[in-house]
């Protein structure tokens, strides 16, 4: 690539009082085997050092740049990114978010090798605050599946994993200033009605949890976002109505809840260190937390013990059960 072409990829990503994460979101684009991109960080108007942090890595790379903004919400912080970056093709990155080495070099091939695509996807690794693993997130693959899933309120398409066709995304109006916190579902449907979205099955994403992610302190909005932008879908579309319930996913807003959330994930995916951690973290706040007790007794007794174990207590429920109802 010559200086004064456009890069290939436009990493686009927002930015708002993170400099929590910051640095490790920023890091994981220059270890990317492809080379050949420009990072569009969009400051909303942070009130932390997050911006100090972002001109830090640009005098570092010229191929940084750094776009501090008046707040305005993610969609509109989204947009002007989009706009100014030169791309092809842009990658979206939230801020507190890892890509893994080969993101963009797997992505952009097959978004070349797939014409009719306007968005891609990924398979991602839910790791918590400190970037210790949870679980693996895979969805549907097949752009049939994911048009499905999208009209039946469920959202199978990790935002901060997806590769998306710039002329496509600004040819259906970007993200809409209203949808905020559910800006990436409406988006994603508006985008099947002018071309294909899909999944590749790879892990290409670290997506941290932690209790400031938006989607957990805005929970209420982000369902009734949803449910407007399957109903403005459906009238595009000529669908009959009534839409179809949604099935609104549970954050923790809570340390407590939270750690639970961490513990239990962990546990069905096989990550017993995490469950211990977590399960640790409970019990230094209550110490006789019957919760925090079972979720730390199974690190200590594995998988196969704890499954016979919860087959003898399942035995015991309706004997239980009876004798509730005979005392009252």
């Amino acid at each position: 690539m010559c200086n004064d072409d456009p890069p290939a990829i436009s990493v686009v990503m927002p930015v708002y009082n993170a400099s929590a994460y910051l640095a490790d979101a920023v890091e994981s684009i220059l270890a990317q085997t492809f080379t050949d991109w420009e990072l569009v960080a969009v400051d909303d108007g942070s009130s932390d050092n997050s911006v100090e942090i972002l001109n830090g890595f640009q005098s570092r790379d010229s191929r940084i740049k750094v776009m501090p903004l008046p707040h305005s919400g993610i969609a509109g912080t989204r947009n002007a990114g989009i706009l100014a970056a030169q791309g092809e093709y842009f990658a979206a990155l939230d801020n507190d978010d890892i890509m893994c080495p080969q993101r963009l070099e797997v992505q952009v091939k097959f978004m070349r090798e797939h014409p009719d695509f306007v968005a891609v996807g990924a398979a991602g690794l839910l790791v918590d605050a400190d970037g210790d693993p949870i679980a693996e997130r895979y969805f549907p693959c097949s752009s049939d599946e994911v048009e499905s899933e999208l009209l039946n309120g469920r959202n199978p398409l990790m935002q901060s994993g997806m590769m998306f066709r710039r002329e496509a995304v600004l040819r259906v109006g970007g993200y809409q200033d209203d949808r905020n916190f559910a800006e990436d579902y409406d988006l994603f449907l508006r985008l099947t009605e002018v071309g294909r979205i899909g999944n590749l099955d790879e892990v290409l994403m670290r997506q941290r949890q932690h209790i400031s992610r938006a989607s957990a302190s805005h929970y209420e909005d982000q369902n009734r976002v949803v449910m407007l932008a399957l109903r403005d879908a459906y009238q595009r579309r000529g669908l009959p109505q009534p839409l179809p319930a949604i099935e609104g996913s549970w954050h923790p807003t809570t340390e407590r809840d939270y750690h639970i959330r961490c513990a239990s994930d962990a546990w069905d995916a096989g990550n017993i260190q995490t469950v211990r951690k977590h399960a640790g973290a409970l019990l230094r706040d209550r110490k006789f937390s019957p919760r925090a007790w079972e979720l730390y007794s199974r690190t200590l007794m594995g998988r196969t013990l704890y499954t016979g174990f919860s087959r003898v207590k399942a035995l015991f429920r309706p004997l239980k059960r009876l004798s509730e109802a005979q005392k009252s």
